[in-house]
């Protein structure tokens, strides 16, 4: 059967190297895990939300909260040289086999707790208004990568050369900050890669982005939902983070 409404993938491994168990870890006393379902069911614009891990733990935490289709990888999907798209690939071919054939599809990493079903729905209206293959959320860099500098033969030097290191206003670039991307089903199993045809851009509201790949970084998130909460329940606070 044919899906109009896009499936929503969330890959969630157990085994990070850099932050054992940061998927199930409790952020405010909900799993880091739990976000990512219930964004993705607040949206509003999944036929199905699909959990896919190696670990019973997190499978445990998905059903848990929500998940319509706890997914148990297999342990050659699950090792560090195994990419999310590979991932995704297996998830679309197999339900296909199945007999449910999703026309598009999301993913919706777990490391975002900031996103909300908001950021998702507004994503998904572009991605069906636009000229587009895929949506990719994005974000600006902090800092402009343009005046890097590397330390080659043991003194410093801009990377990527002097004439950019005397601009005042360098040009804005941005960067996928892993929160949600959609894409066509066919289109991205013929090319497998993210920055595949017709990519266009959502822009994450500011203080809505954070990507999660360590502890210190967790206890960042921890901070801005902190901060958001108290300005939500201030009148006269800014929102501003």
């Amino acid at each position: 059967m044919d899906q109009r409404a896009p499936l929503c993938i969330i890959p969630a491994r157990g085994g990070s190297k850099r932050f054992p168990h940061k998927n199930i870890a409790l952020l405010r006393g909900k799993p880091l895990l739990a976000y990512a379902i219930e964004s993705a069911r607040e949206s509003g614009v999944f036929a199905c939300v699909c959990v896919s891990s190696d670990d019973d733990e997190i499978l445990t935490v998905a059903r848990e909260y929500g998940a319509d289709l706890p997914l148990k990888r297999s342990a050659e999907l699950a090792s560090d040289t195994v990419q999310v798209k590979h991932v995704c690939a297996h998830i679309l071919r197999s339900l296909a086999d199945e007999g449910s054939v999703y026309e598009s599809f999301a993913l919706v990493p777990p490391t975002n707790p900031l996103r909300t079903g908001k950021e998702i729905r507004e994503a998904y209206k572009i991605f069906c208004e636009e000229d587009a293959n895929y949506v990719m959320s994005i974000t600006p860099y902090r800092y402009a990568p343009q005046q890097a500098v590397h330390v080659p033969h043991k003194y410093i030097e801009p990377f990527f050369g002097i004439e950019h290191m005397n601009t005042t206003h360098p040009e804005t670039l941005y960067r996928d900050d892993g929160s949600v991307i959609f894409a066509k089903t066919k289109v991205f199993l013929k090319e497998m890669a993210w920055y595949g045809s017709k990519v266009v851009p959502y822009y994450m509201p500011e203080g809505t982005s954070v990507d999660i790949d360590s502890p210190a970084d967790f206890l960042w998130a921890e901070f801005l939902m902190e901060r958001r909460s108290s300005s939500a329940l201030s009148p006269n606070s800014s929102t501003e983070i």
